[in-house]
């Protein structure tokens, strides 16, 4: 009997002990737990409160000024005369005055309201802007085009098909965030993003979709009194200006019609020479990632183009001078290189620019940019291709040829008071005739390799009855052109209404 119970307390101290051991390694376990949430806790108030402090002393300047305001207004009525005749005159002005201010008062209590209930909330402590434009595009399309959305083609009717298109979309809408930065080695530091929905295609087995989301561009800048840097996906520096218009926003005006655009990641450097308060010169230098057009033949992967199969990136170049602030007058010249490689033998891409803005008194403006170059398919031009491929007229071998390319587009703007401006532009992308008969195309080919030149002429007003709504209808009329053959037209009739934010 005495050895069972030694047993039975032997088993209740092993017991015991296990139970113990458990409950302490449970409570290790469950102290470790607890100190991490408690720390992220602890990160997370101490954030909020910076973000606090930060608004309760734009708040508290806020109300120092209010209470200014009302001081002055009460010393006012305080120091106007009890009784006695009075001067109408200085009645009026005291009038009109406690008018003034009690109106001040009034903007200054809707700004503490808005600081105090509308700030943007990001990750840092500096100060995030979020930017858009909402934008409808109703259109209606006369002729075979390339993209009923946003046609910059016109093409050969299909038999059978047809001959036009009407349809309304949003995909062109924008999403944008501006960031500012700390300064870093004297610079300040800056970054934006822009986004839009007109990715993929927008159609399903049920109907029209809204789009998928896609990068139109991004930078990371630091900007000096005199010189910036930029890392980003932007459009080449040598082709800084763009046509006005609302109803081609996902692709720029006059895109494959003469306005070289493509948005490609770029390293930037640019240096300032200032004359004057509102005069400069300006040097800028580019390492561009070169694409090519129509490269990439697998819709999974990506393929390196013909440009990053040689291990160098493209170089851009621009000197411009330019006066009198963001309208004012703008003159500039470029050059672009990249080295490309078709097998085993490579071609090189070039270009030469120039652009201009000429402001005509005070309601004109002329600008535009223009061209001459070979391979100008991946910034745009080239009428969609780098190069042409076909066979040798002697040997019979195939070969494939570098096509050089002449174009640009000038647009002239007439603004007909604040809320009203029209703008008619013409843009043309030339691919050389010599060197498409240089090669003999395939009998196959597709009409995308037959095409030598593409015009585009349009027209559009855009009314603004407040800064943030649009109206905006425009004509375009296209004109494309195979090597060989009949061309084909196309009109484009387009209605953008957008509510800018």
């Amino acid at each position: 009997m005495r050895d069972l119970t030694c047993t039975v307390l032997m088993y209740l101290l092993a017991s015991s002990s296990a139970i113990a051991l458990h409950a302490q390694t449970q409570l290790k376990t469950t102290d470790a737990e607890m100190e991490q949430r408690l720390e992220a806790i602890s990160n997370a108030l101490t954030t909020t409160r910076q973000q606090l402090d930060q608004s309760q002393q734009q708040i508290v300047q806020l109300q120092a000024e209010l209470a200014a305001v009302r001081q002055q207004l009460a010393s006012r009525q305080d120091t106007a005369p009890a009784s006695g005749p009075v001067d109408p005159a200085p009645a009026q002005v005291a009038s009109s005055s406690s008018q003034e201010m009690e109106e001040r008062q009034q903007t200054v209590e809707a700004q503490v309201k808005v600081l105090d209930q509308s700030k943007v909330e990001s990750g840092s402590k500096y100060p995030v802007r979020l930017t858009g434009l909402i934008l409808f595009n109703g259109f209606l399309n006369r002729g075979s085009v390339d993209n009923i959305d946003l046609p910059s083609i016109a093409t050969r009717q299909t038999p059978g098909t047809s001959d036009g298109s009407a349809g309304a979309t949003m995909r062109q809408t924008i999403l944008g965030i501006e960031a500012n930065g700390p300064r870093i080695a004297g610079a300040r530091s800056s970054a934006d993003v822009s986004l839009d929905f007109f990715g993929g295609i927008a159609y399903s087995n049920y109907g029209t979709a809204s789009g998928i989301v896609r990068m139109r561009t991004a930078s990371v800048n630091l900007d000096w009194s005199r010189d910036s840097v930029q890392f980003g996906m932007v459009a080449p520096l040598i082709s800084p200006l763009n046509p006005t218009s609302y109803a081609t926003v996902a692709e720029p005006g006059m895109a494959w019609a003469g306005n070289l655009w493509s948005w490609a990641p770029q390293l930037r450097i640019a240096h300032r020479f200032p004359l004057s308060d509102d005069k400069q010169w300006m040097a800028e230098f580019g390492l561009w990632d070169p694409s090519s057009s129509g490269y990439n033949k697998s819709d999974v992967f990506r393929a390196p183009s013909a440009g990053e199969q040689t291990k160098q990136p493209g170089y851009e170049g621009r000197v411009s001078f330019g006066s009198g602030g963001e309208r004012g007058f703008q003159a500039g010249v470029g050059g672009y290189y990249s080295r490309q490689t078709y097998g085993s033998a490579n071609n090189d891409a070039w270009a030469f620019t120039a652009d201009w803005r000429v402001p005509l008194a005070h309601r004109f403006e002329l600008s535009g940019e223009g061209y001459r170059g070979r391979s100008l398919g991946g910034l745009g031009g080239g009428v969609y291709k780098d190069v042409i491929f076909g066979t040798d007229p002697i040997s019979g071998a195939t070969v494939w040829r570098g096509l050089n390319d002449i174009g640009g587009w000038t647009q002239f703007k007439s603004h007909f008071g604040r809320s009203l401006e029209a703008n008619a532009t013409i843009g043309q992308d030339n691919g050389f005739a010599s060197d498409f008969h240089a090669v003999n195309l395939p009998s196959n080919a597709s009409q995308t390799e037959l095409r030598a030149r593409n015009r585009m002429l349009a027209g559009n007003l855009i009314y603004r009855p407040k800064t943030y709504l649009i109206f905006s209808p425009e004509y375009r009329r296209i004109w494309t052109w195979p090597i060989s053959g009949k061309g084909s037209t196309a009109d484009i009739f387009t209605l953008s209404v957008g509510y800018q934010f």
